[in-house]
């Protein structure tokens, strides 16, 4: 309004009221339209903060998930093979007892390990140091064992997925020892899958088995090897079968690990892309030429103009992708700076000052400050601001110095000037957005793991510490060699342990103590956990573990089974305990076994529901 007002009062006498009213009314409809577009970008911008914190929360609580089952499957894949199997092998008296000290010690640094915060190792490693590593756990199967791991030792891996194909390796040897004996023929190989990738044969031609018979309860298999694998991004296959011998294959490449989501994509937000703006100057420039091109035709038929179009026409398609790619060569730019001088100087030959204002000189004036900013877009400083000087001096001197203003060039470099400071200041926040964001990623994700480590890692190892630390020292200072007792306690402690990896949420304290009765007087106890109880709250699960502690509680049963549904099942839990037939299986008969209890224990969502329904 007030530059509306200074018009009128400037040129009241030397402009019509209609001249006066239709620039009043352009004035206050670009006014209009500045508002408009501002207050448009400050709503896109409001929803893309908001946006951007629902993708952030997103991001964290995804990766917090992602991190506490990784380490879970790391921590039970861990406590396996190193606390249950060396409590397996004591009781059993599976090994010689130095083989079980040797365990034992390894078991216990395990257990009572004092890290505070996860190591992080460097990021690749070759595969042959890996094995190198892990030398302490291969010396006990290496005279059973044909190694050929030549042909993939040069392959540089990242170092969690060295380690975990080491381990998973390990396991399946130790399960083909175990379960195919020592006198068979085995063999473990590793070969070179394309640049980076590897795979592992792991083969025996022992008695072999049915996978698909493979129990849950077999975290050999399941968390030592397939959970493992899965992990990393990597495969797992297992062959075998009855009579036919065992391959395991392990199998990793790059290309199998998707990178995790950045949200960088969706936080930063670009105002003004290169693309749209270059784009934008090519339109002004081209106008500017056909523009001038129409007036020279019409109206100057000037030599001076007739030439600056032609070379503006020459010079523009090098300017445009000199502006789109961001950069052009040395001896490109001065040869288009030297070019637009010429322009500079020979555009206004032939033409008469006084009859061009600022509208009808627009198409030079414009056409050549739109080339000086695309210029500036290529990285280059001095030549945009050189043939800026040069077109200023031209029009000052065919003009008069005035002319400099009646023309409005004045003006046109000052909004170019504070366009270049916007567009700057514009690129500083994208790059400090863009920076916040990779370190806000980082920090994120090491919080994550963080966490994951100390409330899943260190809390478990606690309480296995507590658990286990006292038979492991006791194996220590026998030697190994335990009297029987202590292997019936080690059959028990494996199994209670054994329980925490896989069905911690059917465990709560009475459970633990009901369980923990059953088996010291020989009953053998099985807890699957199929995910039944993931999504009930902290307070539901509580009362139905209470409740299964009650069911349990009273029972005299040799075989006690207790199991959750899956999530979308209506039952939560199922008990079913039994006691076999003893007569019938020393006449050789089929198994008549008598079921002692059979429960079903609905999810209390199902169960208020169904109250709910019920007549009264």
């Amino acid at each position: 309004m007030g530059i509306v007002a200074g018009i009128t009062v400037i040129y009241v006498d030397h402009v019509s009221i209609e001249n006066l009213v239709v620039n009043s009314v352009g004035l206050l409809a670009i006014a209009a339209a500045l508002i408009l577009g501002v207050t448009t970008v400050r709503h896109r911008a409001d929803l893309a903060d908001s946006t951007e914190r629902s993708v952030r929360d997103l991001f964290e609580r995804s990766q917090r998930q992602a991190a506490l089952e990784s380490e879970r499957v790391r921590t039970d894949a861990l406590l396996h093979d190193s606390v249950l199997a060396t409590l397996s092998t004591a009781a059993s008296g599976y090994g010689t007892p130095d083989q079980t000290l040797i365990m034992a010690r390894t078991a216990l640094e395990v257990v009572t390990g004092t890290a505070d915060v996860p190591d992080k190792p460097s990021l690749r490693v070759t595969f042959e140091r890996a094995v190198a590593a892990a030398e302490h756990e291969l010396t006990p199967v290496q005279g059973a064992v044909r190694f050929d791991l030549s042909d993939a030792s040069a392959v540089e891996l990242p170092v969690d997925v060295a380690e975990t194909l080491v381990a998973a390796m390990l396991q399946a040897l130790n399960n083909s020892i175990k379960h195919a004996g020592q006198s068979v023929d085995r063999g473990a190989t590793a070969t070179r899958v394309g640049d980076d990738g590897i795979s592992i044969d792991i083969s025996d031609n022992g008695r072999g088995f049915d996978p698909a018979q493979i129990a849950p309860e077999r975290l050999g298999v399941r968390a030592s090897i397939l959970e493992r694998m899965t992990l990393i991004g990597g495969n797992a296959e297992i062959r075998s079968a009855p009579g036919s011998g065992t391959t395991v294959l392990l199998q990793w490449s790059p290309t199998s690990t998707a990178p995790p989501p950045d949200p960088r994509s969706i936080a930063s937000m670009h105002v003004i892309s290169r693309r749209v703006l270059y784009g934008t100057l090519a339109v002004i420039v081209a106008i500017a030429i056909l523009t001038a091109a129409v007036q020279i035709a019409l109206v100057s038929r000037a030599a001076g103009p007739l030439i600056a179009t032609v070379l503006g026409l020459i010079i523009l398609p090098t300017m445009v992708r000199g502006a789109r790619m961001g950069t052009m060569r040395r001896s490109t730019a001065w040869i288009v700076t030297a070019v637009g001088w010429t322009i500079c100087l020979v555009g206004t030959i032939g033409l008469d000052a006084e009859e061009y204002d600022s509208v009808s000189i627009a198409c030079y004036t414009c056409g050549v400050l739109a080339g000086c900013v695309m210029g500036w877009m290529t990285g280059y400083r001095v030549p945009p601001i050189l043939t800026t000087v040069i077109l200023v001096v031209n029009v000052a001197v065919w003009a008069g110095p005035l002319g400099v203003v009646r023309l409005a060039l004045a003006g046109e470099i000052v909004i170019v000037v504070a366009g270049l400071i916007l567009h700057r200041a514009i690129q500083r926040v994208t790059e400090a957005a863009r920076t916040a964001a990779t370190k806000e990623r980082e920090t994120t994700l090491w919080q994550a793991e963080l966490d994951a480590f100390q409330l899943e890692r260190q809390k478990r190892l606690r309480l296995v510490s507590h658990d286990a630390a006292p038979m492991l020292r006791h194996i220590i200072r026998t030697g190994g060699a335990l009297d029987q007792p202590a292997r019936v306690q080690c059959r028990v402690l494996e199994q209670t342990l054994r329980d925490e990896i896989r069905g911690r949420l059917l465990l709560n304290d009475n459970v633990r103590s009901a369980i923990l009765r059953h088996r010291r007087r020989g009953a053998l106890v099985l807890l699957l956990d199929d995910g039944g109880l993931d999504d009930l709250s902290p307070t539901d699960r509580e009362e139905l573990l209470d409740d299964v502690a009650r069911r349990i509680e009273p029972l005299r049963s040799s075989r006690i089974v207790i199991r959750t549904g899956q999530s979308h099942d209506t039952t939560a839990i199922t008990i079913m305990a039994s006691t076999p037939d003893d007569t019938a299986a020393a006449l050789g008969l089929d198994d008549d076994s008598e079921v002692d209890l059979w429960a079903v224990i609905p999810r209390p969502v199902v169960a208020d529901r169904i109250v709910a329904a019920a007549p009264h």
